[in-house]
């Protein structure tokens, strides 16, 4: 296709971004969306032009478009937004993502920590799992099919492979398994079993696998261990020590044998995750959202709450760390909005209980990254004395103080309160000014609102 070509009467082609063996990606513009939507149109070209062949094809097309619209309702892969079929040529246009892929940053000999790798397949699993539990396989996992979000450092999962494997559609119905095996992925992070086409969720693991062992050690893909001795073989030559758990849990996700793999994503996340923290107990009329409520003995009730023992996933604060330390103060503000929202069990906003509950030793946490990292410019202290030094009063909330408190970090300009994307992320920003409130879910506006509650909780715990 050629720039400024128009598909539908909608879409404008601006650019070639991509392409493969089945089909080019391009980057075009939607037309009848207000603002002129960026988008991803993907032209895909079936094999096999025989009539039959083609009328499969189209059926097929159709049914596997509706499983990506339906997969597209996380929100960490792509939303599909239309699709269609024009004189044999298949088309999907989705949701454009601005980032890059992770194929830079699985450079030869660049090692990740073992803390760095775990947060990493933790991130992607949580992704897969959705995949799994939608009974869809990905089919082709690899560092091209990861994008990195620009504004927030989110992983992505996109290219699926199942729309790939129609396009190889015979007259009978029937795939061409080694136009499939050549066309679809990597032959080096692909399972034994997908390779002679009969892929499953395991086939998925053993990817993913794949990718942790070669963030740890930094080798090429064409150099992979194929087995569990060639795997801690290699470990000894590169005198890589990591933990016996995170050992075992890739070793079974490489098994050449399907069945001694994890069924499943989430069967590998909890083996990848098990270690749970205990907070404090928490007075509640209600289960707090999202939480684990681990019945660990007793429950205690009294007059019109329960006590219940409060357990969640123990955050890693390595990927925020080296980001602070590379003054990737994008990546680390995204994270440590991350880090806060799973520490309290919510999905996209602090709320006052949440706050009010909110674990002391991780806010101490957080606060000295950021300020070791900063040489005290940014984190939760700067922010407490600017807070405090423009007339503002821990626990109590006056507009015209904290709107003051909102000027000094660099959160408002032309006296009304700042988008996300207008926050500096530079070594130069208000002292202050990160990390942020973080982003409304699915907008741009700051969470501002918060960031008084989380101070007075701050201020409480003596930090």
């Amino acid at each position: 296709m050629l720039s400024d070509q128009i598909l539908r009467q909608r879409y404008r082609i601006i650019e070639q971004i991509g392409g493969g063996g089945f089909g080019d990606t391009y980057l075009a513009i939607d037309l009848d969306f207000p603002g002129e939507r960026k988008c991803v149109v993907k032209h895909l070209s079936p094999k096999n032009f025989a009539p039959e062949a083609v009328a499969i094809a189209k059926r097929l097309f159709k049914t596997e478009a509706e499983c990506l619209s339906r997969l597209g309702e996380h929100d960490r892969i792509p939303r599909l937004y239309s699709y269609f079929e024009e004189e044999g040529q298949f088309y999907l246009v989705e949701e454009f993502i601005q980032g890059s892929n992770l194929a830079s940053e699985f450079q030869s000999g660049k090692k990740w920590s073992e803390a760095a790798t775990v947060d990493f397949l933790q991130e992607l699993l949580e992704i897969l799992t959705f995949v799994h539990q939608a009974n869809t396989i990905h089919r082709d996992i690899k560092p091209a099919n990861i994008m990195r979000r620009e504004r927030d450092g989110r992983l992505f999962l996109i290219d699926f492979g199942a729309v790939k494997e129609i396009l190889t559609v015979d007259e009978k119905g029937q795939t061409n398994s080694t136009n499939l095996t050549v066309g679809i992925g990597s032959i080096d992070y692909m399972a034994p079993e997908q390779a002679k086409g009969k892929p499953g969720k395991y086939s998925d693991i053993y990817a993913v696998g794949m990718l942790g062992i070669q963030a740890l050690t930094g080798l090429t893909s064409r150099d992979l261990p194929q087995d569990s001795d060639k795997f801690r073989q290699i470990l000894d030559e590169l005198q890589i020590n990591i933990s016996s758990q995170l050992e075992s849990v890739l070793v079974k996700m490489i098994s050449l044998q399907p069945q001694n793999r994890f069924a499943d994503a989430a069967k590998a996340l909890e083996a990848l995750i098990p270690a749970d923290i205990i907070e404090p107990p928490i007075k509640t009329s209600h289960p707090p959202k999202k939480f684990l409520i681990a019945l660990l003995g007793a429950i205690a009730i009294s007059g019109a709450g329960i006590y219940a023992l409060q357990v969640s996933k123990q955050p890693n604060y390595a990927q925020l760390e080296t980001y602070l330390q590379n003054k990737q103060w994008q990546q680390a503000d995204a994270k440590s909005d991350r880090i806060l929202l799973k520490i309290a069990g919510e999905d996209s906003a602090l709320d006052a209980e949440s706050i009010a509950n909110f674990p002391c030793n991780s806010l101490s946490k957080i606060d000295r990254l950021w300020t070791n990292n900063s040489k005290g410019r940014f984190g939760f202290t700067p922010q407490k004395q600017a807070y405090l030094e423009t007339g503002n009063q821990i626990g109590r909330f006056t507009e015209s103080t904290y709107q003051a408190f909102g000027d000094r970090v660099g959160w408002r300009t032309f006296n009304s309160w700042s988008l996300y994307g207008d926050l500096k992320f530079t070594d130069i920003a208000p002292v202050g000014h990160l990390p942020s409130p973080g982003m409304v879910a699915a907008d741009n506006d700051l969470r501002w609102r918060e960031r008084e509650m989380l101070l007075s909780r701050f201020d409480e715990c003596g930090l």
